[in-house]
Order: C-alpha cells, then structure tokens, then sequence
C-alpha cells in the first residue's frame, strides 16, 4: 500500500524548511516561524479535543479539534472517490497558523460534547465546504442530491467519517482576503512543491476554490502539474460548467469560487454550481461516453 500520509509529511517537512529559509530576512526578529507556515492533507479522523488559542493582541478562542487517528492512509487508499478541496490560504485572523487536517467544522462553543455540537454556520468556508463534500460524495448519474435534501446535522455527521484531503496552494498564512497577486507570487515560488503533495495525494475530483474575476489561478496550476491533459466540459450551451475532465486519469477538476464567496446568489448558488453542475458532468458522461465516473476508481 501507498503510504501518502508519510509522503506528504516529507514534502511538507522540506517546504517549511524552504520558508523558513525564505523568511529569515523578512522576520529576523522572529524565532519561531514554523508557527506561520500551514500543514495540510488529508484530513485527520480521529478523536475530538477542545482547544483554548490566544491571539497575539490577547483575545481568546475556543475550538474543537480532530486527532489524528492512524487510520487516514489506508481509508485514503482504499477510498472509491478521493476528492480534494485546493483552496488559497489559511485566514487566521491575526492568530498563528493551525493543522488544517485538525479542523472540525463545529460551531466554537466548549458548553456541549463534540457529538452533540453543530455545523459552524457562522462559517461561510466550513458550510460550503461541508455541503459541497455530502453532495459530490452522495450524487450519482441517477441521482442528484439538492441542496434541500439534507441539513446540517446529516451533512456533518457524514463529513465526520468521510475521508476527503484539503490542501492551501498558499502555506503561509493570510487573512480574509488573498489576492490573485499574492496567490500567484506564492504558487509560482513554490510550484515544486505544491506539485509533489497534489501528485502524491492522487485524487479523483480536485475542487478548485480559486475563482476570482472569471480567472482561477488553482485550476490552471492544475492544468499545468497534469501537462494540460484536463479538457473543459461544454455540455450545456449558453451556460459555463466549471467542469474540466481528464480522460487519460480519468479524474475532474471543478472551477469553483472560494469557499468563503456566498454573493450572487447564496449559498444555495454556490452549492448548484458545485455539486448541480456536477450531477449534469455525471449524466453527460454517462449518456455520451458510457463512463459512471462516480463509480469506485479503485
């Protein structure tokens, strides 16, 4: 068996080294800039702890966290569908970076056990997140799930035993807002790696969180690290897909927003775009190349 969890900690390991190389000159002050650089990957199963962070101005946050379980890579290697969610960067709000691998998806609130607490709606990133997992996760070329279909205790009782991977094209850690400029500074500095931890994961569906000003520069690192073998999916005239298929891998990349944008529609738009348009990819293949792609790859 592959072993991508040890993998992705050796890419990991050597692209914290390389930042913090980078940035000694920019921080000479810092001792401790591992606590800027953001691990990610698949995303850890095991137990839930609570907690407590203090930001540098003083104030306090609470919030459950996941253990590692040792189970990831056999459920990763084993796992029909791998999707993975390549978004931009972590927003800490003025904090230090956390594991992204250790997010819960819970609302912040230490008054309930983690079993009894609820999605974290108040987080536009974790609900679209969440949402978009259970529908890809759950659609069939017979069968769409809506976004009406389920709510967010179902969507995040599934999301806790699904395995799934997400991974920041941006390691060093931002705020609410990361501009194309700065996103493409960053993959351009460190393509290699981000290279290397895309290949290694080997997922079937990459979700790109990236779009912005109808350009989505995580779609096209995406092209250019499979050597432009994806191809757009223009199955619906008059209206873009997002859908963008690898034949040869048999694999897709989706042109997605980031997981934060909920204008233009709402929540329930960014979901149709998503997990609806995807529904149609499935049927579209299906009818005109015979290929379930939502049947077990492996």
């Amino acid at each position: 068996m592959i072993n991508f969890v040890a993998k992705n900690e050796l890419i990991l390991k050597d692209w914290q080294d390389s930042y913090v190389k980078e940035n000694q000159s920019r921080y000479p002050d810092c001792t401790n800039l591992d606590q800027y650089f953001t691990p990610d990957g698949i995303m850890f199963k095991g137990s839930f702890l609570p907690e407590q962070r203090t930001y540098p101005d003083g104030k306090k946050i609470f919030r459950w966290k996941r253990e590692k379980s040792g189970e990831e890579n056999s459920l990763w290697a084993k796992a029909p569908l791998r999707v993975l969610f390549l978004t931009k960067d972590q927003n800490t709000g003025g904090d230090i970076a956390w594991d992204v691998r250790s997010e819960s998806f819970r609302y912040r609130s230490e008054e309930y056990k983690p079993e009894e607490m609820w999605l974290d709606t108040g987080s536009v990133f974790f609900r679209n997140l969440v949402y978009s997992l259970y529908g890809i996760m759950n659609t069939t070329a017979n069968r769409p799930i809506n976004y009406n279909d389920f709510n967010d205790k179902e969507a995040l009782a599934f999301v806790d035993k699904q395995i799934f991977a997400r991974i920041n094209c941006k390691k060093e850690v931002g705020d609410a807002k990361c501009e194309n400029p700065v996103l493409a500074a960053a993959i351009d500095r460190d393509k290699n790696f981000l290279k290397q931890q895309i290949l290694n994961l080997d997922a079937d569906i990459l979700v790109c969180c990236g779009s912005q000003n109808d350009e989505n520069l995580i779609l096209n690192t995406v092209y250019d690290i499979y050597e432009n073998e994806f191809k757009y999916m223009n199955f619906i005239d008059g209206k873009g897909t997002g859908m963008h298929y690898n034949k040869k891998r048999n694999k897709l990349a989706i042109d997605a927003y980031h997981l934060s944008f909920f204008k233009k529609g709402g929540l329930e738009a960014r979901y149709n775009e998503n997990v609806g348009m995807y529904y149609e990819f499935l049927k579209h293949l299906k009818n005109t190349e015979g290929i379930d792609f939502s049947a077990a790859h492996r």
